[in-house]
């Protein structure tokens, strides 16, 4: 065959001549060429904090970790800082910051100089933040340790255990559970479960008290206790909706000294319930608690004897004291546009982070 040119192949006819752009107006005859000048623009790569604040974190020595999202447009990509304080957060004073090609979906402390970070292409980091030694005379500046891609999908959930800080889990959209190890020199992942559950995984704890249990949670009512001590960690049914009426958002597990004690999980579900479970007693609702007439919980947060619920449809939080009932202490329904992740600062104090209103702090 002859080589062909494709530009005269495929080129613009010469009969072709549309109309100037000021005679296209309300024209539906000829395309809109908006597009093309569009794209000949050049991207704003400049660092700056974005619209869509995406997850915070924060470790034993008061230091937060932010990302921060371009959602717009074609191209989404996202930055990451570090701060000492949350009341005043611009680019110029941060500890340190990062600009990604990806967006940053989850960030979290799993020791406090080192930050997990989870990206929207899969990918999984490890970073170290702070060392006198690398740079004596700016202390807070990153690293990477470690990256690994071992998830085939975004991941949407990601914990480190408090009783063990160098083992991380995480889950991802296509229901895999991955554990990862980070006492080596790298990220290494230890154990893969392909098939974590059958109905979409939306929401993953760990224990406070053991480096060897977690739960997850599905949109089909279910949840498992896993097992991990073993090279292959097993799962066993904690909880099955027969009914299959349930349909579970989130999921928190209370320390000794949160709520009625580390026994217990607690399940929110997309009909505004929280749900308690005790792991010594399974297929079992110990009790149901309505926190929202509208809209499912999104997020569980444990602080003490209080538990605050945050849900996105419409964007709320209600803070309840947990005693023998659960009291609602503290309601505010016009946080953000989008809710998207929170921590408790101190015993008092709950930081929310989302997309409209940037940061709302709720104060019991």
């Amino acid at each position: 065959m002859f080589k062909q040119k494709f530009s005269v192949t495929y080129g613009t006819p010469a009969f072709h001549q549309p109309p100037s752009a000021m005679e296209l107006a309300n024209n539906v005859d000829y395309p809109n060429l908006n597009a093309f000048d569009m794209n000949a623009r050049l991207d704003n790569l400049s660092p700056r904090l974005h619209d869509c604040f995406d997850s915070i974190t924060m470790n034993e020595e008061q230091h937060f970790a932010l990302a921060t999202n371009k959602r717009d447009g074609a191209r989404w990509w996202g930055m990451l800082f570090g701060y000492k304080q949350t009341e005043h957060m611009t680019v110029d004073n941060a500890d340190y910051k990062l600009q990604c090609d990806q967006s940053v979906n989850i960030l979290r402390y799993a020791e406090n100089n080192v930050l997990l970070v989870a990206l929207g292409d899969t990918r999984l980091q490890v970073w170290s933040t702070y060392s006198a030694v690398r740079q004596p005379k700016t202390p807070y500046c990153l690293f990477l340790i470690g990256e690994e891609a071992a998830h085939s999908a975004p991941i949407n959930n990601l914990c480190v255990f408090k009783s063990e800080p160098k083992k991380a889990v995480s889950t991802c959209l296509d229901n895999t559970l991955n554990m990862w190890d980070l006492s080596g020199a790298d990220l290494c992942c230890t154990y893969r479960a392909r098939a974590a559950h059958l109905n979409k995984l939306t929401g993953l704890a760990t224990s406070a008290t053991s480096s060897a249990q977690v739960i997850t949670c599905d949109r089909g009512g279910c949840a498992r206790l896993w097992d991990v001590r073993a090279s292959s960690p097993s799962s066993t049914c904690l909880y099955e909706d027969q009914s299959q009426l349930l349909s579970f958002t989130c999921a928190a597990w209370a320390a000794p000294r949160e709520l009625q004690g580390d026994k217990y999980v607690y399940l929110g579900d997309s009909d505004g319930n929280v749900h308690t479970l005790d792991i010594r007693v399974p297929h079992k609702l110990l009790r149901t608690d309505a926190y929202f007439n509208e809209g499912h919980v999104s997020r569980l947060l444990l602080n003490g004897d209080h538990l605050a619920a945050m849900s996105n449809l419409q964007a709320a939080v209600k803070i309840a004291k947990v005693k023998e009932s659960h009291e609602i202490i503290y309601t505010n329904e016009k946080t953000h546009s989008r809710l998207t992740d929170a921590i408790w600062s101190n015993g008092n104090t709950l930081l929310t982070i989302g997309h409209g209103r940037k940061m709302a702090t709720h104060k019991i």
